[in-house]
């Protein structure tokens, strides 16, 4: 509601409780049926939060309405589908954005131009997790299964692979990984990934662990760490006397600092949702920001379909073009 350039129309949800919810929220008709919604001709856009296994066919909807789509992330549960949405959307000609918010926050924004300057030299290896503790009782029913989009390669691998493909400018080689289902399906996992460029890459991902969200890069000259829990990144570099290693001073960028200053009062405040957001709306209207396409969306699914054909196989997977 409080976004620039943008009005809520109307909202759309099949679900009687949810609809109840919403209209306690925003005053705007909140309707059963999307068809109902995509056919207004005061509708420009949709944002499709629905649960994973119904992307697909609610974007390529959107797309033959000819309207301009923000897509949560991950853009599908199968390749098929990801295919079909990524050529709905250059069939259309519309704005096509996956919900990939993290390339849109100050911080991950100014560590990926320290890495592109040059700033710890060539990388060679990466290190990664991404953990939420999620008791099942807490869980809504679709995330508790693959098939309708549940377990964390779905759900948190895909942000770090589209994160890795992003600071690293290459693209994932080979996946390797291992699934366990303990209390829900695919509730954590280990990858081992190689990017084209040869870099050595290891994650974990788990709902049953304590929360953490890092990417550590190691490279020639320094290591890069960003942890989303922190008010900063972190570079270290070789003393330049004696043995060990000194933190590198980095000043941050005006939108990094100002995001740090409304951390004092509001510690868990995100500010990527939002600017996500603001990128898909500014690109509608001929400002074009940089954000994760579809195609970006369906490159993060084919390493986690390779990391669970692994998974069943024992064996390494090579991904194709």
């Amino acid at each position: 509601r409080n976004l620039p350039g943008a009005t809520l129309a109307v909202a759309s949800d099949p679900d009687q409780e949810a609809r109840a919810r919403a209209s306690k929220i925003v005053r705007v008709p909140i309707v059963e049926d999307s068809g109902e919604l995509l056919g207004r001709d005061d509708v420009d856009a949709v944002v499709i939060c629905a649960p994973t296994h119904l992307h697909a066919s609610l974007a390529i909807a959107a797309c033959a309405a000819g309207k301009h789509v923000f897509l949560e992330k991950p853009i599908a549960t199968t390749a098929t589908d990801s295919r079909r949405l990524v050529d709905a959307a250059a069939e259309s000609g519309v704005t096509a954005m996956v919900g990939f918010n993290r390339r849109l926050h100050p911080m991950f924004e100014q560590a990926r131009a320290l890495m592109s300057a040059g700033g710890i030299g060539r990388v060679r290896a990466v290190q990664t997790a991404f953990c939420e503790p999620m008791p099942v009782t807490e869980m809504p029913d679709w995330r508790r299964t693959r098939a309708t989009g549940g377990g964390v390669l779905l759900d948190f691998a895909s942000h770090h692979i589209d994160l890795l493909r992003w600071f690293l400018d290459d693209e994932i080689d080979t996946a390797e990984a291992t699934i366990d289902s303990d209390e829900s399906e695919h509730d954590s996992a280990t990858m081992s990934l190689s990017s084209k460029g040869g870099i050595e890459i290891q994650s974990f991902f788990s709902y049953r662990t304590a929360r953490t969200d890092f990417l550590e890069f190691i490279g020639e000259k320094g290591t890069l760490r960003i942890d989303r829990h922190e008010p900063a990144f972190t570079v270290k570099v070789g003393r330049r006397f004696g043995y060990g290693t000194r933190g590198r001073l980095v000043i941050p960028s005006m939108s990094a600092a100002a995001w740090r200053m409304r951390r004092i009062v509001r510690p868990s405040v995100e500010p990527s949702y939002r600017r996500a957001l603001g990128a898909f709306v500014d690109s509608i209207q001929g400002k074009p920001k940089p954000f994760a396409t579809f195609a970006d969306g369906a490159r993060s699914l084919d390493v986690i379909l390779a990391g669970e054909k692994s998974s069943e196989s024992g064996m390494t997977v090579h991904l194709t073009e």
